[in-house]
Formats: C-alpha cells, structure tokens, sequence
C-alpha cells in the first residue's frame, strides 16, 4: 500500500473509533449534519449550472463545496452545451472528438477527454486551477479542521492556456 492509501485507511479506522464512542444522540446531530451539509452542497451545484455566476458569491462558496462537487457541475455544464468553468458564460461549439493531443512544439502528449468540457484552454487551465484549491474532506467534518483555505480565481486572460493533463509515455 502506498502512503495515500495508508493514510485514508488510517483515517477511515479513527472515524470507525470516534462512532463507536459516540452516543446515540450524538449520532443523531451527526447525521442532521451532515444532510444539512449536503442540501446547502447541492444548492451551490444548482446554482453552478446557470449561465452566469458571480465571482464573489462563488469565493464565498467554494468552502462548503468539495473537489467532486465542483468535478460534477463541470461535467452538468457541459452536458447543457455550457463551458465547464462556472465562470464562463460562453457555450460549447466545437466538439472535441479525439482523446489526445500531441504538442510538437512541446514533444508532449495530452489527454483531452476533460478538456472537452471547455470552450478554450485558458478556461480548462482556469478550472483546474480552481479545483487544485478544492478541498477534498467531507462537509460535515470540516469545523474540526484548523485551517480553511482562501481560494484565489485566475483571470481568464492571464490564465496560461493547458491543452489536457499531460501523459508520460515513457
């Protein structure tokens, strides 16, 4: 097993330990919590989806959401012909058939199956991005952490341009 695996194995063991400790009561929040958390998770997606979203709301926002939530309202976005950054307003015209890209000016070879979701490349470099910032822990545990990131968006125009996620081939 690799240290990620160790690691999440570990956590998942200390969580089994903390609900064995836990009295029924306890577990009861807990779950309240927890749904609660996913309702205001899944209001944010929804509001993800429209056309144009406001960069202010979305800082604010961005904390109680995690990395799939934001992965997911790309992926509905580009279903509905929008541009996978939320921040785009622009819609999808060119369909990207091909899975890779092959840079000779680079000699690099990209996976463009993701890039797809997006009108242009400084918008898929954007998202990414943004989703670098994601956290990944779930909604309802993150009070318990110490630290809560401030996330930071990329203007599209100074944004480098990113054709996939790079593949190494040798």
């Amino acid at each position: 097993m690799n240290n990620t695996t160790m690691s999440a194995t570990k956590k998942h063991t200390t969580e089994k330990q903390r609900l064995k400790k836990m009295s029924k009561a306890q577990v009861q929040l807990a779950v309240i919590k927890k749904k609660r958390c996913d309702a205001k998770a899944l209001a944010i997606v929804e509001q993800l989806l429209e056309s144009h979203v406001n960069p202010d709301w979305l800082l604010q926002n961005l904390g109680f959401i995690s990395k799939s939530h934001m992965e997911d309202a790309i992926e509905e976005r580009a279903i509905v012909k929008l541009c996978g950054y939320v921040l785009c307003s622009n819609q999808l015209t060119v369909v990207i058939r091909q899975q890779f890209h092959i840079s000779m000016r680079r000699n690099k070879v990209y996976d463009v199956s993701r890039r797809k979701n997006f009108c242009s490349s400084s918008c898929y470099g954007a998202a990414q991005f943004l989703l670098e910032q994601m956290l990944e822990s779930p909604l309802w545990l993150r009070e318990k952490e110490d630290t809560t990131p401030v996330f930071h968006i990329l203007p599209l125009n100074s944004t480098p341009g990113q054709c996939g996620d790079e593949i190494n081939v040798e």
